[in-house]
């Protein structure tokens, strides 16, 4: 609870943090285009992270590992599972959860699945992409970008998103700080990342 506690802390101190100045889509247009393509060509990637969730009853803690291979993933969680892990292993037909006991459990929805054998809401989907610093491939509302073509923030699904900082990683800019709120106010998300690593094998520790 102590580290929950220091963790959330923290992360209430970078919210007070001034985020770039987010220009009309017009201005960051041609820039987000170059970045959108390049983005858009990172097929296999892996990212080390830490995970704060809070549905305004209860907190989660959570380690992250996150594992991509175009719509193939393998997500390791650990940490308030009665200190043991539970695996998401995945491809775009549908989602298998193991836990700590090896028991295994099958959905279409990773959202689903998750929610039902942990009691955590994540959204699975989006952040595979809100990780890269894309949109998910479905409805985007109210975009703002950074003079560079970066996403600043995000609406999508239900979710508000704020790209808090960026890091260089094989010359690209990509999101190590995320905030992810649900436009009702229930859930609130915040992801750290602490390493990245790209297909072309370079790995990124994050200070």
């Amino acid at each position: 609870m102590k580290r929950l506690v220091v963790f959330y802390a923290a992360l209430a101190l970078a919210a007070c943090e001034s985020i770039p100045v987010v220009p009309p889509l017009t201005e960051g247009g041609h820039a987000w285009e170059l970045h959108q393509t390049a983005l858009g060509k990172l097929k296999q990637w892996r990212l080390e992270g830490r995970l704060a969730v809070n549905n305004g009853e209860e907190a989660w803690n959570i380690n992250l590992q996150w594992q991509q291979h175009g719509d193939d993933y393998q997500i390791e969680l650990s940490g308030p599972f009665g200190a043991g892990k539970v695996q998401l292993i995945g491809d775009a037909h549908g989602v298998l959860l193991r836990d700590s006991d090896q028991k295994t459990f099958y959905a279409t929805s990773p959202e689903e699945l998750l929610l039902q054998q942990t009691g955590v809401v994540m959204p699975v989907t989006g952040l595979r992409y809100w990780v890269l610093g894309l949109p998910a491939p479905y409805r985007v509302s109210q975009p703002g970008f950074d003079q560079q073509g970066r996403l600043v923030t995000l609406q999508q699904a239900d979710w508000q998103v704020a790209f808090r900082r960026y890091t260089q990683v094989n010359a690209l800019p990509l999101p190590d700080k995320l905030f992810i709120t649900k436009l009702d106010k229930s859930i609130d998300v915040r992801l750290v990342v602490d390493a990245w690593q790209l297909d072309e094998g370079q790995v990124k520790e994050l200070d």
